[in-house]
């Protein structure tokens, strides 16, 4: 009953509108076909970590960190409790009031967010 308005009894009227998305997916990932592009994408792009690669969201945070430490601390933050989460809140509030530099490699993280982060 659903889904069946507009097209045959055959499903042929939902296998063009799969072709047609898969032109415009193709016309909009230069000629790709559908997917392909995601498969040959190195995992570390994937997984966010490529020190060279841009993100949006992070290039808009408030922390005293680059956009590569940025999503280091993203994938990190979830995975600790409230308490160690304001922790690492506040020594990056506090290092960056006291106008210290850009934090840009673990190294340089206050000794507090190292040993939460067992880094």
């Amino acid at each position: 009953m659903f889904g069946r308005r507009n097209r045959g009894d055959d499903g042929e009227g939902r296998d063009r509108l799969k072709e047609r998305m898969r032109r415009d997916i193709a016309r909009a990932g230069d000629g790709s076909p559908a997917g392909e592009r995601g498969s040959r994408a190195q995992t570390s792009v994937v997984g966010g970590t490529d020190p060279d690669a841009h993100y949006e969201a992070a290039q808009h945070i408030e922390a005293p960190v680059n956009e590569f430490m940025a999503r280091l601390l993203a994938q990190e933050l979830p995975i600790l409790d409230s308490t160690s989460r304001s922790i690492v809140n506040h020594a990056l509030r506090v290092h960056k009031e006291e106008g210290r530099p850009q934090i840009t490699c673990v190294a340089e993280l206050p000794e507090e967010i190292r040993e939460i982060m067992n880094l």
